[in-house]
């Protein structure tokens, strides 16, 4: 991985609980006009190749984005299970230091906590921090995740390397869709993501699929409402 040019803000997500790292990453890369700047070449990387960023470009399991217009680097890395089992502690290592070595300012990450857990709690989102990050930055009135939840998978990865090499990096937790992608999630993180760095992201494509898929939703559920009340035939 090459350096890359005025670093200041290292944004990344991965495909966990309701897609939303996954969602807001892809929605960022297309709505901030960024530009693919490098690959990310992983061992026995994962069997996939496909048209998902650009409609003219062929996009690779692991690749380097930058948003010159508002300074800012995307990683987006596709993960299949076997390969996180396998792979992640090396790849998520290389990532975090060639992070810290390109000297930039923050990092930002993308995650979801399951709906579920949240009980009362009336915020949108948690958020989990390293210490470098609490003692550059008042966390005002937002809420840090609960004491007894932890994070897991390639994004708590990440944030081990990052606070052990005293790098400011926050991660955003808006309570998610457990068993679906949730667009309505992946919002409010962008949202959040205004308030941290002004920067203003169109969010109308994502609200559009959260519509469709609210709406095969109430078709589905329709359906078996309807298959429930027809009579049995013996």
């Amino acid at each position: 991985m090459e350096p890359v040019l005025r670093p200041v803000y290292f944004l990344t997500g991965f495909a966990g609980l309701g897609m939303v790292g996954y969602l807001v990453v892809q929605h960022l890369s297309n709505a901030l006009n960024c530009r693919r700047i490098g690959f990310i070449k992983m061992p026995r990387e994962p069997p996939l190749s496909a048209y998902i960023i650009s409609a003219n470009m062929l996009s690779t399991p692991g690749e380097i984005y930058y948003c010159p217009e508002t300074e800012f680097t995307i990683s987006i890395i596709h993960w299949d299970g076997d390969f996180m089992t396998k792979y992640a502690h090396d790849v998520v290592g290389a990532i975090a230091r060639w992070v810290y070595v390109n000297g930039f300012k923050e990092a930002i990450l993308f995650g979801g906590l399951d709906n579920r857990l949240r009980g009362e709690d009336l915020d949108q989102l948690r958020i989990a921090v390293t210490t470098e990050y609490r003692n550059k930055h008042s966390l005002g009135r937002v809420k840090l995740m609960e004491l007894n939840y932890a994070i897991v998978g390639p994004l708590a990865l990440l944030m081990n390397e990052f606070e052990r090499l005293s790098m400011p990096a926050i991660s955003i937790l808006p309570y998610a869709e457990p068993f679906r992608a949730d667009p309505n999630a992946a919002i409010v993180a962008i949202q959040f993501l205004k308030e941290l760095t002004g920067i203003e992201v169109d969010v109308s494509k994502l609200r559009e699929l959260a519509e469709m898929i609210d709406k095969e939703l109430k078709e589905l559920q329709e359906s078996i409402k309807r298959r429930e009340g027809a009579p049995y035939i013996i």
